[in-house]
């Protein structure tokens, strides 16, 4: 607010010298701007009084700002200055001066024209510094980041300027931005809104606080743990003296995280977000009037000694400065004895100061001390709380350390699986054994004797279908049970499902059949003849053996692990039972060794109480120990009774869970591009109107002047291909273009050579079209189909830089079906062969998944599909856009 007299102290800590800008606003209307150029060097400069520094002053009328020619007049009255002052200014500060102000020879207002937020111009008023030269330490502050612990000086001195944390507040009266702008044309809001504490986050902390001082000290508010319903308390201070304070009354509102995941309510990934925050800004803020005093808040300046006592016994001492997020509110009005240094780097040590800190500590004090304790008055909620979230922790960690073994085994067998598959091993092994066969047919054809060629004949059958099935157990992974499965991992296993279903379809179905036919051929043979019911008791009793032998193992497996339950289970009951005795034996023991005589009625009510507390909580614990133990018991007995397995209910929920939270960061993203779009398109089409009729209007002109005819045609031209591909947005907010006409494969195609004819050129890919292509035509939505292919074309130029690849091209070809699109690149593997048209899924470095996804749900949406219909890492992929109908003519 100016009443300290450091404003100036702080423009000079940017940078040297300044153009001040200022307008005001009076009753009577705008007043001109004010502007002057400073050099603060100059203040600088010992022996030189002030009356012989020149500050030159400018006025501009009418509401604009300093033009080229203004500086320039400010500029040279500087350096006239400098120059009169003569062997006053060191040789070398004067070249320093003379050379900053060669960099204030700026357009100002060219400047400011292209920044967002308040103006000097027109009806705008305030005032606006240009700093020119800057430190260089600033420069640094800003792009140092900071780290996960440390904000930087920067951050520690700028977040949280206006109390923007607490909910159900005010915006405060100035709102502060500080937007680095940078040289490739990007910019950052270095303290915006979501940089700093939310409201949103302050509300999701485990435990909140809000209370008042009163004017004698006395503090009086409400407290929630872990967000159970709020409960008044009243915490006094034991320093008052019935007078009023010093320091007046104020508020005390704030949050606290708990610094371990176990222990927090908070969901994983909202503790880790918010615990790195509030390492790098955790801390209690001071506001006055809703304007933060410096430098309370910052994580190193523990005003209250929170860390300290901490340090001598984090077990008394519950509270962290890191982890706490909130603020002390203070007004002039009624703490005005608060009084700030004159470099605001904090209060004067007054009395004042000395009540409010004194009064801060004891609340933090007794906070602890009645709620936040196992032996705490109040910290029942607290405790009992804390002891379900570790138990459930306890039981997660547990959970995942058993199932992490069985979820790594399953993804290295599906690694080797799809290995084996993009290696071509299962035809490869399939020919292989039909070879043989049929090389030990030839064999046995030339044995003479009917009963050795016969022999002969069912050991080659049985050799035939064993490596049959060792082909069938390799092309089979069994999923273990009981484990959830990652998003990756469930659909690596849908892959896998879908593909052992094809390779038994089309590599060993076909073998079996095959080697079959051989076998009954050779079976009719009179020499080698086999009677048919003989090979099929062979088999069968060969199948009977195995699976006597199969179940003996898992019966004797079962059997066991039935024993060691029971064992369990007797063990559990003992133990519990024995707990219980023991401790009612305590109870009636310490009774005995109470001498009751001597005791008042109230200390013998007061003894029998907590006796029969304890003797309660024994039985509780029992029988909550016990009652779970009999549901678990019941749970498998009906498990057991319904041919169900409780893993294997687990497991699905496990993997249901996953797949939720995958999918909710995948909407989160799919919502903030949806708005995105919407703002693109909302802006476009506010801006379509006027540049229409801007065009509209400079037609007369072109035609009357004709070197404009050329400019005029390229500008229409160029705006009406703009208009024309900002429609690929249009899959997300479908406003534009929503008229369905004829589209030819040549319009498709010269459509595509316009937005990546450049890019074909750059990497000599050849883009191809067949004359079924071009000839084909279809009903349909142009921001519909024309994204499609521009996704479809941009994922291939992309695929086939990644490798190198002879006369790489582009194929458009077309059927009675629908469109197909191929390119000579890289294959697609049959492992993510279907996973490319998910959300989020993609294998491009950055690539966000979305192209795919979103061209077949547009698609679908108009009776369209989308697919993927040759796979294989050594295949040319080939993806088929599928008409509406089955028939569609092509046109001759």
């Amino acid at each position: 607010t100016g009443e300290k007299g450091i404003g100036r102290l702080a423009i000079a800590a940017i940078g040297p010298q300044v153009l001040v800008m200022t307008r005001a606003i009076r009753p009577e209307g705008h007043h001109p701007l004010v502007a002057s150029l400073l050099h603060w060097g100059l203040f600088e400069l010992p022996g030189i009084d002030l009356d012989s520094i020149d500050i030159p002053i400018e006025e501009i009328a009418s509401g604009a700002l300093p033009d080229a020619a203004v500086m320039e007049r400010l500029t040279s009255r500087v350096r006239e200055n400098v120059m009169a002052l003569g062997s006053a200014v060191p040789h070398q500060q004067r070249t320093r001066f003379l050379r900053d102000l060669d960099l204030s020879l700026i357009d100002p207002a060219r400047i400011l024209d292209g920044l967002p937020g308040p103006s000097l111009t027109g009806a705008g008023y305030g005032t606006h510094f240009l700093i020119r030269p800057t430190n260089s330490v600033i420069g640094d502050d800003i792009d140092a980041g900071g780290d996960e612990e440390e904000a930087t000086p920067l951050e520690k001195v700028l977040l949280g300027f206006g109390n923007t944390m607490l909910p159900d507040r005010p915006r405060p009266a100035i709102t502060a931005a500080f937007w680095d702008h940078r040289e490739d044309g990007t910019e950052r809001d270095v303290i915006g809104d979501s940089v700093f504490f939310t409201p949103q986050e302050f509300a999701s902390a485990d435990h909140e606080i809000d209370g008042t001082f009163d004017e004698y000290g006395q503090f009086s508010g409400t407290i929630s743990v872990y967000r159970q319903a709020a409960r008044p308390f009243t915490i006094s201070w034991p320093n008052a003296t019935g007078r009023a304070t010093a320091c007046g009354p104020f508020r005390l509102r704030f949050a606290y995280v708990q610094g371990q995941l176990r222990d927090s309510r908070l969901p994983p990934d909202q503790w880790a977000a918010l615990s790195s925050k509030l390492n790098k800004i955790g801390g209690l803020y001071i506001y006055r009037d809703g304007i933060r005093i410096l430098p309370y808040g910052s994580s190193d300046y523990d005003f209250l000694g929170i860390e300290r006592r901490r340090t001598k016994s984090a077990a008394d001492w519950f509270f962290s400065y890191r982890r706490l997020l909130g603020a002390v509110e203070i007004s002039h009005e009624k703490n005005g004895n608060l009084v700030e240094k004159a470099g605001r780097e904090g209060f004067r040590t007054n009395r004042a100061y000395r009540e409010f800190v004194d009064m801060l500590e004891n609340v933090f004090k007794r906070l602890a001390i009645d709620f936040f304790r196992p032996t705490s008055q109040f910290g029942d909620e607290f405790t009992a709380t804390r002891v379900e979230l570790n138990k459930e922790a306890e039981l997660l960690k547990k959970r995942e350390k058993s199932t992490k073994a069985r979820r790594e085994g399953l993804r290295n067998e599906l690694e080797h699986y799809f290995r084996w598959l993009e290696n071509g091993d299962p035809s490869r092994e399939a020919d292989r054994i039909r070879g043989s066969v049929a090389e030990r047919l030839r064999s046995i054809s030339n044995i003479d004797d009917p009963d050795r060629s016969a022999d002969a004949l069912l050991a080659l059958e049985r050799s035939a279908r064993d490596e049959l099935e060792r082909l069938e157990r390799a092309n089979t992974i069994t999923r273990p049970r009981g484990v959830g499965l990652t998003k990756a991992l469930e659909a690596d296993w849908s892959a896998y499902v879908r593909n052992a279903e094809r390779v038994h379809r089309e590599v060993i179905e076909p073998a079996l059949t095959e080697i079959g036919d051989l076998i009954d051929e050779a079976a009719s043979n009179e020499v080698t003849g086999v009677d048919r019911r003989r090979r099929l008791l062979a088999s069968i009793e060969e199948r009977r053996s195995r699976a006597q032998i199969e179940s003996a193992r898992l019966r004797r497996e079962i059997t066991a692990r039935s024993q060691e339950l029971t064992e369990e289970v007797i063990g559990v009951l003992r133990s519990s039972l024995g707990r219980l005795q023991s401790e009612m034996e305590n109870v009636l023991a310490d009774v005995g060794r109470t001498n009751t005589a001597d005791l008042a009625d109230g200390d013998i009510s007061r003894l029998q109480r907590a006796w029969e507390r304890r003797a309660d909580e024994a039985l509780t614990t029992t029988q909550q120990t016990m009652e779970a133990l009999r549901d678990q018991l019941t749970s498998l007995t009906q498990a057991v009774a319904k041919d169900e397995t409780l893993d294997a209910t687990t497991a699905a929920l496990e993997t249901r869970v996953g797949a939720l939270e995958d999918q909710l960061e995948s909407y989160v993203e799919l919502a903030q591009a949806g708005m995105a779009v919407g703002i693109v398109q909302h802006e476009f089409g506010n801006t379509v109107k006027r540049i229409r009729t801007a065009i509209r209007r400079l037609k007369p002109w072109a035609d009357a002047t004709p070197d404009l005819v050329g400019v005029y045609d390229d500008l229409r031209n160029g705006f009406d291909h703009l208009d024309g591909y900002l429609a690929l947005f249009t899959p997300l907010s479908r406003r534009l273009h929503r008229t369905a006409v004829d589209l030819s494969g040549e319009e498709i195609r010269n459509y595509l050579l316009e937005v990546f004819g450049d890019r074909l050129k750059r990497h000599a890919i050849a883009l191809r079209a067949t004359p079924n292509f071009d000839r084909q035509i279809v009903t349909a939505f142009p921001s519909t189909i024309l994204p499609s292919f521009v996704n479809l074309v941009d994922n291939a130029i992309f695929w086939i830089g990644t490798e190198p690849v002879n006369d790489p091209e582009i194929v458009l070809d077309a059927d009675r079906a629908g469109f197909c699109v191929s390119n000579n690149g890289p294959g697609i593997p049959y492992r993510v062969a279907d996973r490319i048209f998910e959300f989020g899924e993609s294998a491009k470095p950055g690539g966000r998944g979305m192209g795919l996804y979103l061209s077949r749900q547009a698609l679908k949406r108009d009776g369209f599909d989308l697919s993927l219909d040759r796979a294989g890492e050594n295949v040319s992929p080939t993806f088929r856009i599928t008409f509406p109908t089955s028939d569609p003519q092509l046109e001759q």
